[in-house]
């Protein structure tokens, strides 16, 4: 693949961000904090997450069509849900540059790198996970510094040259991130179980304190801490849990299983055998296993 070699991140190059809000923006912030940004195009369907943008300094041009700034772009970064990150790679891979890094944010990687290959651009689609977030959405919740110190898995077909994945580690890394590389489909396994999984949780504890009668202003720190996933947008989870069902499924069975077992046992006021299976978990928490035991 031919095309200049330019360092990730550095003023010679220009970072197309397709998505302004909490993840895009707080990327635009992030690389605009460098002592030697890039220049920044954004493109996202609403025209408010543009103004805004221009107006913090964020992006130095801003476009409601993409197709009008990925030529120039020397990097493409993909911010959006999974469906419109999927839809989007299909509709716009002819307008990608030859010598361009493509990268996204998409908690799921199969898919993403599925929808590269097909569109005859998986040599040059590197996929990210960045482990941040928030609970806002839009540019205004972003912020500079969201992806200091993460993980960012990355993912890429067998056949992406190493220089191309040498691009997208230095330019996760001068946002402040950890990158780590791994197979896709072991990754959405581990989101199933690691992601996935808590969510569902949070919503169904929040659902039962609902039917209970009871309103999230009265819970303690810990209530708090367990169900604040339940504010999450459920529009966001809907493509990535088709996508995650069959592992989450099993996860959902692994927990309620626990769950019928702690019933019963409490029926049966055998404390002394919850407090057992808490300690076991408290260990696994704490990190206190002793692996070189036998």
């Amino acid at each position: 693949m031919s095309g200049p070699d330019l360092e990730a991140g550095s003023s010679r190059e220009t970072v197309a961000v397709l998505g302004l809000g909490l993840m895009g923006g707080s990327l635009c912030r992030s690389l605009k904090a460098l002592p030697d940004p890039p220049r920044i195009l954004g493109s996202d369907p609403a025209p408010i997450q543009g103004t805004q943008a221009l107006e913090a300094g964020a992006v130095d041009r801003f476009d409601l069509d993409p197709h009008t700034i990925l030529p120039e772009a020397d990097i493409v970064v993909y911010a959006a849900p999974m469906g419109s990150t999927l839809s989007l790679i299909r509709e716009h891979a002819d307008a990608w540059n030859d010598h361009a890094l493509i990268t996204d944010v998409v908690s799921l990687k199969a898919p993403v790198l599925r929808a590269a290959t097909s569109a005859g651009r998986g040599l040059q689609f590197v996929g990210a996970h960045p482990i941040c977030g928030g609970e806002g959405s839009g540019f205004q919740a972003g912020r500079t510094g969201l992806y200091q110190d993460v993980p960012v898995w990355l993912c890429a077909d067998e056949g992406v040259a190493p220089e191309v994945r040498r691009r997208a580690e230095t330019f996760w890394s001068q946002l402040g991130g950890v990158p780590q590389w791994i197979g896709a489909e072991e990754h959405d396994e581990r989101m199933a179980w690691v992601s996935h999984l808590p969510q569902l949780l949070a919503n169904a504890l929040a659902g039962a304190l609902d039917a209970a009668g009871y309103q999230p202003e009265e819970l303690g720190p810990g209530g708090q801490d367990m169900t604040r996933l339940a504010g999450s947008n459920p529009e966001m989870w809907k493509d990535l849990l088709e996508v995650s069902a069959p592992t989450t499924g099993t996860g959902l069975t692994s927990v309620a299983k626990a769950l019928n077992v702690l019933g019963d046992l409490l029926a049966r006021r055998e404390v002394e055998r919850i407090a057992e299976f808490m300690e076991r978990t408290r260990v696994w928490r704490e990190g206190d296993v002793d692996h070189g035991s036998g």
